[in-house]
C-alpha cells in the first residue's frame, strides 16, 4: 500500500490524495481493540526490528538529554547546540516513522 510515500515529492503532491492518505493512516491508528491486536501482531512478527527501533530511540533520547545538559552547562555554544539538536530530532522523527510503518504495515516516508 502506497499511502503517503509521495508526500515528500512536492511536484506530485495532490491535496486530495494527501488528505485521503492521511485519513486512511489516522483510521488505521485508531486505538480500538483490533488496532491493539494488530500492533501486537506486528511487534511479535518483527521482534528483532522492534527491539532495534526501541534501542535506537532510547539512544537518541539520551543523546538529546545530554546535549541539553551540555548547553545548560555552557560547554557548547548556541549554534552548535541548534545544529546537533536538529540532527537528533530528525533522527528521532525518522525512527518514529519506522515505528508507524511497522504498526500500519506501510512504507510512509518523511
Amino acid at each position: 500500500m502506497d499511502m503517503v510515500s509521495t508526500l515528500t515529492d512536492e511536484k506530485n503532491a495532490d491535496p486530495e490524495k494527501i488528505k485521503r492518505s492521511l485519513d486512511e493512516a489516522v483510521k488505521k491508528l485508531d486505538q480500538e481493540k483490533s488496532s491493539s491486536e494488530s500492533w501486537g501482531s506486528a511487534v511479535t512478527s518483527n521482534r528483532e526490528r522492534w527491539e532495534s527501533l526501541k534501542a535506537s530511540i532510547k539512544e537518541r533520547q539520551h543523546a538529546l538529554k545530554e546535549l541539553v545538559r551540555e548547553k545548560k552547562t555552557g560547554t557548547i555554544g548556541q549554534e552548535e547546540f541548534e545544529t546537533k539538536y536538529r540532527k537528533i530530532q530528525d533522527e528521532l522523527t525518522e525512527l518514529e516513522f519506522q515505528v508507524y510503518n511497522m504498526r500500519l504495515g506501510t512504507d510512509i516516508k518523511m
